[in-house]
């Protein structure tokens, strides 16, 4: 009795060579199954599209811009000129200077640069003013030469941003040379040459066709294709020649 039982046991785990086709076919497609799945790319997860912070950053400083051209340029009177002391703190300079920290995110050095150092601007003329009208700072009959060597500085950094536009789109040229042009005319004002006039006036430029950069920006992204155009520096003769002259014929 015993004996039938281990030979019927024996019988039940004899391994046939079906048998063992069988389990070492199963175990091909594990391999198999397991070398794709190792094989398989592995999906990076994407980070999400940040907004564009030039597009806040330039509306800060226009109408900053805009209000102190229109004291200069004479639009409203002077006793109003300590007006431009709140959107400079806040607008023009400290969401103008967070914008530009935040390029750096975008990687926009272009921005980055230009944000953070025209928000720093904005913060520098409101102290100045502020300290001034408080008697911290007492410059008297010079009152407006820290004003015009600040302008200078600033005149030297938009030179060489300027240049920096041609890689970008027309309508920031045009607008970084007229801050430029106003940077230096409000330096001779300053220094007495001239009238604040003519700053004024580059200065109510500068602002409108700021809005129009951070418009056509605003309205492009917002719809997700070109409805504003920004124009192609490489379109016009004089920018094709300088970008000729800078990459060759890679341009």
């Amino acid at each position: 009795m015993g004996n039938d039982c281990q030979e019927d046991n024996i019988e039940n785990f004899d391994i046939t060579p079906e048998k063992l086709d069988s389990m070492y076919g199963k175990q091909d497609k594990l391999k198999d199954i397991e070398s794709q799945v190792k094989a398989a790319p592995v999906a990076t997860p994407q980070p999400p599209n940040f907004p564009n912070p030039v597009i806040l950053g330039a509306a800060a400083f226009s109408c900053t811009d805009f209000i102190l051209s229109a004291v200069n340029a004479g639009l409203l009177p002077p006793t109003v000129a300590s007006g431009v002391i709140g959107p400079a703190f806040f607008y023009g300079g400290s969401v103008q200077l967070i914008t530009g920290l935040l390029c750096f995110i975008t990687r926009n050095i272009f921005g980055l640069l230009t944000l953070t150092s025209y928000g720093a601007f904005w913060i520098a003329v409101a102290t100045l003013i502020t300290l001034e009208d408080e008697d911290v700072l007492r410059f008297g009959d010079d009152a407006n030469l820290p004003i015009g060597i600040l302008a200078v500085g600033y005149a030297i950094l938009t030179c060489y941003l300027w240049l920096a536009t041609f890689n970008h789109n027309l309508t920031l040229c045009v607008l970084i040379f007229m801050v430029d042009v106003q940077l230096i005319l409000q330096s001779f004002a300053s220094f007495g040459v001239i009238s604040t006039i003519a700053p004024g006036a580059a200065g109510l430029f500068v602002a409108a066709n700021g809005w129009y950069f951070s418009m056509a920006l605003f309205i492009n992204e917002n719809y997700g294709k070109h409805i504003m155009p920004l124009g192609d520096p490489h379109t016009t003769p004089i920018f094709r020649t300088i970008y000729k002259g800078i990459y060759g014929n890679q341009g």
